[in-house]
């Protein structure tokens, strides 16, 4: 004789299995809802630095984009005793005049204290458009302004590194990295700019054009951008 299936415990069942999987969710998106946001700040003018070797010529920047493509982040969160990575692919693009980021660029982590964080940024050189152009004015040796336009295409990676970083659940941690392109001409000499090629008028600065000039402020490009977590 056939036992006939208690309907009601196994419905009950189901419900404690549904409550169980639902409450395990829930604790995965709580323990995992701390974000790491990238913030970036610009600098546009001397603000009475002067180039080396020039003492009245100066030199603006006004507007300009830079294009990220992905932002990383790597950390051993000793709360939990785990390595933890993550990325976020995303083409966003930095006015350069407000430091805005279209769209927005935030990475989701597991909250806790980490150490050894590094927080890596990654400029857009899959096409052939610069990643980076920025442009200005240039007021020469002769009280003549002329427009300025660098331009750098390269998948450069830029890092904000920390021994130990606290990271909230429910809460925003900001990596700021900044972008100084006057600090990238400091040790350009107004003879150099004075003398540059123009090209339908603007001085042009790029790997095609005025190339010396170009490496010298890409190198600082490299050299002084900075990142940090705030």
């Amino acid at each position: 004789m056939k036992k006939k299936i208690n309907t009601k415990f196994v419905n009950m069942l189901l419900l404690a299995s549904f409550f169980l999987l639902l409450t395990s969710c829930s604790e995965d998106e709580v323990s995992t809802n701390a974000r790491v946001k990238l913030v970036v700040n610009t600098t546009s003018n001397t603000s009475g630095t002067q180039l080396r070797s020039s003492i009245q010529n100066q030199l603006n920047f006004s507007s300009g984009y830079i294009t990220i493509r992905e932002v990383v982040f790597d950390g051993e969160n000793q709360s939990t005793n785990q390595s933890i990575s993550r990325s976020h692919e995303q083409i966003a693009s930095v006015n350069y005049q407000t430091g805005a980021i279209s769209p927005e660029l935030i990475v989701t982590v597991p909250g806790g204290l980490y150490s050894n964080v590094n927080l890596g940024i990654e400029l857009q050189d899959d096409t052939s458009n610069p990643s980076v152009v920025i442009e200005g004015s240039y007021t020469n040796s002769n009280n003549e302004e002329l427009p300025i336009r660098f331009e750098f295409n390269s998948g450069e990676v830029f890092e904000a590194n920390a021994q130990t970083v606290m990271i909230n659940n429910n809460a925003d941690i900001v990596g700021k990295i900044t972008f100084d392109a006057i600090s990238w001409f400091s040790t350009v000499t107004a003879e150099q700019l004075d003398s540059a090629i123009l090209t339908n008028g603007v001085i042009v600065i790029s790997s095609t054009s005025n190339t010396e000039i170009f490496s010298i402020v890409a190198d600082k490009l490299d050299v002084d951008t900075e990142a940090v977590f705030e």
